[in-house]
Formats: C-alpha cells, sequence, structure tokens
C-alpha cells in the first residue's frame, strides 16, 4: 500500500476511493454513496480535529499513517500514506544529497575544512575511515558522506561492532543459508547484500576480533564471500565506511587491529574534532538545537541570551557534541520563560582532582592519556595566559617547549 485516496461530498457520502483504500479499510467501511464515518473508520478519539489541521499521525492495523485532507469545490479528499513508505522514499529523493552536510556547523575553520575534504572523499569507491572521541557525530557525517555519494540513493545501513560475539557479527554482515544454525529455518541476507549498491557503516571497527578483520579484509579486496554455512560466493558492490574512537594505529602497534586491514582502511581518513577544538560553532550548534527541541515540542523557539553562549563556550565539553545537545535538552525541557539565560543550564562541575580527560581514557595508551591530560591543562590555561610566552613563564618551562605544544594541539592561534 502507498497511497489510499478516499473522496466524499459535503453531505459526507462516500463517493469514490481507490485500490489501496480498498485493501487498507476493507468493503465494509466503503460502500459508495452510503455516509462515511470518518472519525469511526481513522479511529479519531475526541481530541483530533482534522477540521483544524489539514494532517495528522493515525494508527490502522498496527501501522502509523500520515493523514492528509484536500477541500475541493465539491468533495473532501483523504489522503493516507504509510509513515514506513514515506520514510524510504525520502532517503531516496537526490535532492538530499545536495544538502548531505547542511546539517553541520561549520563556523569553524577546522568544521569547514573537514567538510571540505569530506565532499571531496565521498565521491570515491575506496573506503572511508571516520575517527573522532565519543559524541562528535561519526555517524552522522557517514551518513552525510553516503548522501553526497553517486550511492546517495541506495540503501545505507549501520552495525556496531562493539562487544558483539563474531557469530553474530558475520551473520549479521553476511547472512546466513537455510539450517546454518539451530532454529534458522530460513535462509537470510546479510547487511552486505542488503545494502548492494549502497554504504555499509562498520562502528567501533576497533572493538572487531582477528578473525572478523580477515574476513572483512577478504571481502575489502575482491567484494566476494560466502553466507554462514553456504558454499556458493556472492558478489555484492558496497561501499564500507568504518568509525572509530581510537588510534588504529596504536592498535597496530599493540597487536590488537591487523597491519594489513589498517592499510586498507585508511585510504581516505577523516578525523571529527572535538568540541573543545571548534568552539566557534557552539552557538549556532546551540541555536540548532533549540529550534530542533522547539519544532519537536511544536513550541516557538526561545531566544538565547548572549551570555548563555558565553558561558557554553567556557565549558570543556568531554561529552562533545551530543553532551552539549543533552544539556539543552534539559534545559530547554524546564525553561518557563521565553529566554535561555545562564541560570537555566546546568553544567557539570569539576574539580581539581577529577578533569574531564577521564571520561575518554578507553583503550587509550599512557603515552595517548599523557597527551590528552597535557591538553586540557594547556587550554584551560591558555585563557588566562593568552601568549606562549606568558604561559610558559606560568609553567616554568621554555617559550619553545610551550609554542611546539601550542602548535601540537591546535591550542590559541
Amino acid at each position: 500500500m502507498q497511497i489510499a485516496i478516499i473522496e466524499i461530498d459535503h453531505n459526507q457520502h462516500l463517493i469514490a476511493y481507490n485500490d489501496s483504500a480498498k485493501k487498507l479499510l476493507g468493503h465494509q467501511s466503503l460502500v459508495l454513496n452510503q455516509y462515511f464515518d470518518y472519525r469511526a473508520v481513522f479511529n479519531f478519539d475526541n481530541t483530533v480535529s482534522i477540521d483544524k489541521q489539514d494532517d495528522t499521525i493515525i494508527v490502522l492495523d498496527s501501522q502509523h499513517f500520515l493523514l492528509q485532507k484536500v477541500m475541493a469545490s465539491s468533495k473532501t479528499i483523504f489522503i493516507l500514506q504509510s509513515i514506513d513508505y514515506l520514510k524510504k522514499r525520502l532517503s531516496k529523493i537526490n535532492v538530499v544529497s545536495c544538502h548531505a552536510f547542511d546539517i553541520f556547523a561549520t563556523q569553524s575553520g577546522v568544521m569547514q575544512k573537514l567538510i571540505a575534504q569530506a565532499k571531496v572523499f565521498s565521491m570515491q569507491r575506496e573506503p572511508l575511515l571516520i575517527s573522532g572521541e565519543t559524541g562528535t557525530g561519526k555517524d552522522l557525517l557517514a551518513n552525510a558522506c553516503h548522501q553526497y555519494s553517486p550511492r546517495g540513493d541506495q540503501t545505507f545501513l549501520a552495525l556496531n561492532c562493539a562487544a558483539m560475539p563474531d557469530e553474530v557479527v558475520e551473520s549479521e554482515l553476511y547472512g546466513h543459508a537455510a539450517g546454518a544454525y539451530p532454529g534458522a529455518i530460513e535462509s537470510k541476507k546479510g547487511f552486505f547484500e542488503q545494502a548492494n549498491g549502497g554504504s555499509v557503516l562498520l562502528d567501533g571497527i576497533d572493538e572487531m576480533s582477528f578473525q572478523m578483520q580477515t574476513k572483512l579484509l577478504r571481502f575489502i579486496n575482491d567484494g566476494y564471500f560466502r553466507r554462514v554455512g553456504d558454499d556458493n560466493e556472492v558478489y555484492v558492490d558496497v561501499r564500507i565506511i568504518c568509525a572509530t574512537k581510537v588510534d588504529l594505529a596504536d592498535l597496530v602497534e599493540q597487536g590488537k587491529f591487523r597491519k594489513d586491514l589498517y592499510y586498507r582502511l585508511n585510504v581516505l581518513p577523516l578525523n571529527l574534532p572535538s568540541l573543545q577544538e571548534r568552539k566557534d560553532d557552539i552557538a549556532l550548534l546551540t541555536h540548532i538545537f533549540v529550534n530542533e527541541f522547539a519544532n519537536k515540542q511544536n513550541i516557538t523557539p526561545p531566544t538565547v541570551d548572549d551570555n548563555a553562549i558565553g558561558y557554553l563556550t567556557g565549558y570543556s565539553w568531554p561529552g562533545n557534541v551530543r553532551q552539549l545537545k543533552n544539556i539543552l535538552y534539559s534545559a530547554l525541557a524546564q525553561l518557563k520563560e521565553p529566554k535561555l539565560t545562564v541560570k537555566d543550564i546546568m553544567l557539570p562541575t569539576s574539580t581539581s582532582s577529577q578533569l574531564s580527560w577521564v571520561d575518554n581514557i578507553e583503550n587509550k595508551t599512557l603515552d595517548q592519556m599523557t597527551k590528552q591530560f597535557e591538553k586540557e591543562i594547556l587550554s584551560k590555561l591558555y585563557d588566562q595566559y593568552p601568549s606562549s610566552r606568558k604561559l610558559a613563564k606560568r609553567l616554568g618551562v621554555s617559550h619553545t617547549a610551550i609554542a611546539n605544544k601550542l602548535r601540537e594541539y591546535g591550542i590559541g592561534r
């Protein structure tokens, strides 16, 4: 069922309907030239008034539908479309590809550079490797790269590899034949077959076992694989996008990730900066999330006080963009006034013994954690000593050493 159409006259008598409407509602509800009680047929309750709005969401046979009402000179037309069908159609509209990256705030130079690079890389066939801290939006960037690519009108699927048993990962990606597992009565297509012609995101690729890494390498090299329990080879054309929150090169050195797979994946690398590195985007991100919240709640977006932006910009954001969104949503949910101010925003308090870097040390070496700690200290102190000479004097080290560190971590100018 794609679009069901029902027409009634001004006396509310049914005058026409199409085959999709007949399949959805059945013969008993659709009798020509008889009174059509649309409120009963569409399961309206007393709170729904379609006379005051052009469209609404209804539930029929446990499925959600968009119901639209069109008024003509001599009749009223009801149009029903499955929400699932609309989602699939919207994902295939070509115009989406042109604006795929518009969802990102790009006031900062580092984000402008990243998006320009992502647009170029999106057009290639080789795998994409997206890295970045937790909460930076790696899944959003992967989806945008797919939408912008020549494959944008094809399927995009994502699998989180973290902490999943090998047999689950293998079955999800490659599918299985009938009888491959107890209770597997029918064969099943995996993500790669389902997304043939499109893209597959492997999130948390660093968590994939050596056995699965070996199988993935073979697939990337020639596009062939076998379903679990099947002897026949299958060929598909899929673009692989991998995402990780750790440095895969370090895992290779530690013997925790295959070197050959790393070099096969690390052809087109994209690194999402932390929110600490793109603070120029915080103001725009704030307005985006405020408007997004208001749209979901169907309310007028509150204005944002300039002091609130400054307050948000001064925080270190260990949870990155996701943390910013969550804190703003919490504040907006409790907001009583038409303006968002500093007093409405509750930021986590930190102490000298608990810095934000502690929240992001998973799978990191001692050297990485030391650099992460050093970067945060320099970032915090640079606000008070905004030059390499002042900061060097404060820390009791040479100006050259501090200048090199600031340059390495992208702090200051």
